[in-house]
């Protein structure tokens, strides 16, 4: 491989979206890609785009997670027409269940800062939550409906990213599993896989929660695996679809299945699905959709959302290392942010300001942990 401009470690959403936009600045792009199977998030995801149903009062992320939502709502035509690719985008908004007192309050308050904020969402009664879904809990106290938010398919999004990449000219090593980073008079130099070294002028990491497994790190990058279990049932038949979330869980349509999940588990590397964890599943979803207790779960999976300790991406500069950059540590959030984050990476390797982008990077900085 020759020496691109650019050399993107880890091939799943994020790296895959970065790689395409920095190739639609005419750099030179390469993404090294291990190829592991078990554990990765793209394939383990829900793919919910629900910046405002996920929030939280003051959430620093709202502005991103917006940013990222209405990029994907803008890309999935843009990528149909380019690859071919319908990366099944869901538009019908999503509904945030509440079951107890304390719930319905949380999210009456949430529709009122998201009013304070400028948001469209909504809080819908029971009666009207179950003449949308008929076959939600009838002990639902009400909904917050956040009529702009989605969905859409995770492993079809990075067909599409791939795909378009590559008419750009990026190309992508797959089997070549990074080990360490290679620096000399402060400036990356390559990435070291199992086989080879791989030049390149400058270097993004973007692999997931094995991000802070690279030797040679200029710094502690603080990114763990967070293992999340997910199950699949039949779509309840002559149930609309729809996208249900609690605090506990969310249930989903995907073609004739509900995908229910997901656990949060700080495990290590462990991919497994456990007893546990299918029963804490299986319990939410039935909670959300009766009709879900009875039935048959088809299938049942688990990956690794890369957590950071205050839960928010780690995207930007290397304080001290010019040419090395990060994307990494997007949590649940990976398909909602990984347009908008490579928009942030091609923005600031261009060396653009970072105010040109309307969005306030801090919450994400690298500088967040490393301010010493």
């Amino acid at each position: 491989m020759t020496q691109p401009d650019v050399l993107v470690v880890g091939g799943g959403i994020i790296g895959a979206a970065v790689a395409r936009a920095l190739a639609l600045d005419g750099l030179t792009v390469s993404v090294l890609d291990s190829g592991r199977e078990a554990g990765i998030a793209t394939q383990a995801s829900g793919g919910m785009l629900a910046p405002l149903a996920e929030a939280h009062e003051g959430d620093p992320l709202i502005g991103i997670g917006i940013r990222g939502r209405d990029l994907c709502r803008q890309l999935a035509p843009a990528l149909a027409e380019e690859t071919g690719v319908d990366i099944g985008l869901w538009q019908d908004g999503v509904l945030k269940v509440a079951f107890t007192e304390e719930e319905e309050s949380q999210a009456r308050g949430l529709v009122a800062w998201h009013r304070q904020q400028g948001l469209n969402s909504e809080w819908i009664t029971a009666g009207e939550l179950l003449h949308r879904c008929s076959g939600i809990n009838p002990e639902a106290r009400g909904a917050l409906l956040a009529p702009e938010d989605g969905a859409l398919e995770p492993l079809a999004f990075l067909e599409a990213l791939l795909v378009s990449g590559a008419r750009r000219g990026v190309r992508l090593a797959r089997g070549e599993r990074a080990v360490g980073i290679e620096i000399r008079d402060r400036r990356v130099s390559g990435i070291r896989t199992e086989s080879q070294t791989f030049p390149a002028g400058a270097i993004v990491i973007a692999a997931g929660a094995w991000s802070g497994r690279l030797e040679g790190l200029p710094r502690p990058l603080s990114v763990e695996p967070v293992r999340g279990q997910m199950l699949a049932y039949p779509w309840p038949e002559g149930e609309p679809s729809a996208i249900a979330y609690t605090g506990r869980g969310y249930v989903l349509r995907r073609g004739n299945e509900a995908i229910a999940g997901s656990t949060m588990e700080y495990v290590g590397f462990d991919a497994a699905v456990t007893p546990d964890g299918r029963d804490r599943v299986a319990r939410t979803a039935a909670t959300v959709y009766p009709a879900l207790a009875h039935a048959a779960i088809q299938r049942s999976w688990a990956g690794f959302r890369p957590g950071t300790p205050d839960g928010q991406p780690i995207v930007g500069a290397d304080p001290e290392v010019p040419n090395l950059w990060y994307a990494t540590g997007h949590g649940r959030n990976g398909i909602l942010l990984a347009s908008v984050t490579g928009e942030i990476i091609a923005h600031l390797v261009r060396g653009d300001p970072s105010d040109g982008l309307e969005i306030d990077l801090a919450p994400i900085s690298p500088n967040r942990f490393w301010n010493f």
